[in-house]
């Protein structure tokens, strides 16, 4: 038999459709007592778990393993489970075992003076300590640890209960449950608290919020948070997620208990969604529900000015779309009455394209409608249709060059007005056009220079027959390198370009082998005399334009700046914008500088001017530093402003911040909030960054 063993150490112990196996260096057989006796590197795999020890004696009598140490089993989960000495069945789903250690999904680590495995199912320790950090001999005592008299695991519900638990930081004894469950770290959903904010603001005052996640199906799940107060409010809010096989949708709200003033009923509700019915069109809708206007952004909910919301569906095809949408705004801005703002319903829009086989032209048409309804004002109805067309146009010496025509022709109704009346009124549009481009490149030993001039002359009439029509959707008008070539800049149909114009850019781009990249683009609009529908200050007014440029840098991964900007004949600026990422050593750095002159186009009344700045320093490997801030840079005011403080391992994140908004409204003062939030990973939670394991000194 030993001759056998040698030659294949592999023998089966049980004669089964799930056969035990082992492997060894050294296997001893005795029939008559019904033992086998195995050392050295022995190995015995029951499906998919694995025993690994230094001896082992099997009794085939009693179905019984007993395995000396330092042994450790893997089951089909990667758990792992290090002891002294085992006594298990020889499914290995029952046992005793005696110094045992178990580490969970490769975070959570349990040490016991002894573990009993009952069923196959549960997992039982006794005289327990648990934790996610690394222990080393130099730093015995982790950050966190559970001290607890029991610990059962239920390996089929997923669920981890400990018994006469206590919780200690750096050695310290700060917490005692006599009961306390969380979900065993291997899986992603568990019903149970969240981790807990401690936080303290103008409104909640000092107090606590103590999230709870409950699954309610494999397609279904809610987050209720109450907001427990030792002063100021009590806010509970709320959030609830449904999935299903065409779509979803989220509701999210809040209630006041009392709020600031001791009122109950202040709150609001929010709900998306996305389905897709019928024949592949999809219905997305979002609704917001307010009790007052400053709620959201008092207790820092949501700090939009406008809430929309609407209902669309939608149909995309390969060649076509098509939508039907409706509308309800509510302003939140104090200079705004909600009695004057409209209902939009029904708007549609179709759109389709088909390409012209004789001349590789692109046929495109569209059938648009929008129906606007008010409390206080106009009523409003639009119809209209559109027809266009553009074909290449090949030319030598690599030029390239197309052909535009275009038609837009829109009916209109309004009533409740004083300067429109009650009949139908017409506008009519065509439009012709070509443009002509010159690509050129040029590669050398260190850089690729690609240059590009663009020149487009257009020209759209406005028939006498035309009616003066109401201005809904074109009242606020930009103009950047992205518009420079756009038949219209106006965002919308009521209100068109006219006349005769010639759009004229270029662009330039250095791509170097060293990883850099330089874009620079610039242009103007010129015309053949001044449009009365740009007034002579504006960014489009006269019979030329302010010019426009744009500048990119961008060394990756470390360093990206965009600057965007408009001046006028003088060169002052009319418009500056510049967004700049780094990332060098152990800063990161977001920002963003907005100058805006005062241009009604852009209905801005005033000249505005603001910087933000958003920081990251990593003071050492496990501790960074956040500061954020946004500053007036005309009033000479600060908007707002926060700092941070993070701490984490592989273990734990602690995160304290303090924030400050100074601006006030007539709903919302000034305010600062305090926020202190606790991650344990493998504890019902996991930490949002990389951050590095504590490291052992030996």
């Amino acid at each position: 038999m030993l001759f056998v063993v040698v030659i294949n150490p592999q023998v089966s112990l049980a004669q089964s459709d799930n056969p035990i196996s082992l492997l060894a260096d050294t296997i001893n057989m005795d029939q008559a007592n019904g033992l086998l006796s195995a050392t050295g590197n022995v190995q015995v795999f029951f499906e998919n778990a694995v025993l690994s020890a230094t001896s082992i004696v099997y009794d085939s009598r009693n179905g019984l393993i007993t395995a000396q140490g330092p042994l450790s089993i893997t089951d089909a989960t990667g758990t792992v489970i290090l002891a002294d000495f085992a006594e298990l069945s020889s499914d290995l789903k029952r046992g005793l075992v005696q110094g045992a250690k178990l580490l969970l999904a490769d975070q959570l680590q349990l040490a016991a003076t002894e573990y009993e495995r009952t069923e196959g199912r549960f997992d039982t320790f006794s005289n327990v300590v648990a934790s996610s950090c690394q222990v080393c001999p130099s730093r015995p005592v982790p950050v966190w640890q559970i001290r607890a008299r029991q610990v059962i695991r239920d390996d089929e519900q997923k669920q981890i209960h400990f018994r006469s638990a206590t919780i200690e930081v750096f050695g310290l004894p700060v917490f005692y449950l006599p009961y306390m469950r969380i979900p065993d770290p291997s899986i992603s959903r568990a019903s149970g608290f969240l981790s807990p904010v401690i936080l303290s603001s103008e409104y909640f005052g000092d107090g606590i919020k103590l999230p709870y996640y409950l699954i309610l199906g494999d397609h279904a799940d809610a987050t209720i948070t109450p907001t427990l107060n030792f002063t100021g409010a009590t806010v509970i809010d709320a959030e609830y997620r449904q999935r299903f096989a065409n779509g979803g949708f989220e509701t999210f709200g809040a209630i006041a208990i009392n709020d600031e003033f001791g009122e109950f009923g202040r709150g609001f509700l929010t709900i998306d969604g996305s389905f897709e019915i019928l024949n592949e069109v999809s219905l997305d809708f979002s609704a917001t529900i307010l009790s007052d206007d400053g709620f959201m952004r008092q207790y820092n909910y949501d700090d939009t000015d406008r809430v929309v919301s609407e209902l669309t569906a939608s149909k995309y095809q390969s060649n076509s779309y098509f939508s039907v949408a409706g509308a309800i705004i509510h302003s939140l801005r104090d200079d705004e009455d909600n009695d004057t703002i409209p209902f939009v319903f029904p708007e549609i829009n179709y759109r389709g394209y088909h390409t012209d086989p004789l001349l590789g032209g692109k046929l495109g048409y569209e059938i648009s409608s929008v129906g606007l309804q008010r409390d206080i004002g106009e009523d409003y109805m639009r119809v209209g249709i559109g027809a266009d067309y553009t074909v290449p146009i090949n030319l030598p010496l690599g030029l390239r060059a197309s052909g535009l025509l275009n038609l837009d022709a829109d009916v209109y109704r309004v009533w409740n007005s004083t300067d429109f009346a009650n009949t139908p009124l017409l506008s009519v549009h065509p439009s012709i056009g070509a443009d002509i481009r010159w690509p050129l490149s040029k590669s050398t030993q260190s850089a690729r220079h690609i240059f590009e001039p663009v020149v487009q002359l257009l020209y759209t009439a406005d028939p006498a027959f035309n009616d003066l029509v109401p201005n809904e959707d074109s009242q606020q008008v930009e103009f950047d390198e992205t518009n420079l070539f756009e038949l219209n800049r106006f965002p919308g149909h009521d209100v068109t370009e006219t006349g005769f114009r010639a759009n004229i850019g270029a662009t330039y781009t250095i791509y170097d082998n060293d990883g850099w990249a330089l874009g620079l683009s610039g242009g103007l609009v010129i015309r053949s005399e001044p449009s009365d529908l740009f007034g002579e200050d504006t960014l489009l007014g006269g019979s030329r334009s302010d010019i426009l440029g744009a500048v990119s840098f961008e060394f990756a991964p470390n360093y990206n700046v965009i600057g965007r900007f408009l001046f006028d004949d003088d060169f002052d600026f009319k418009r500056s914008e510049t967004q700049f990422s780094t990332s060098f050593g152990k800063w990161d750095v977001d920002g963003t500088f907005v100058y805006l002159a005062a241009d009604t186009l852009a209905l801005a009344s005033d000249e505005r001017s603001e910087a933000a700045v958003d920081a990251q320093y990593r003071v050492a490997d496990n501790w960074a530093l956040d500061f954020d801030w946004t500053r007036d840079l005309l009033e000479n005011r600060n908007v707002s402003a926060g700092l941070g403080l993070t701490y984490g391992n592989e273990c734990i994140e602690v995160g304290l911040s303090l924030s400050r908004s100074f601006t006030s409204s007539n709903n919302v003062v000034p305010s600062t909030d305090i926020n202190l939030t606790v991650q344990l990973a493998g504890f019902g939670g996991s930490t949002s960054n990389d951050w590095p394991t504590a490291q052992c000194a030996y």
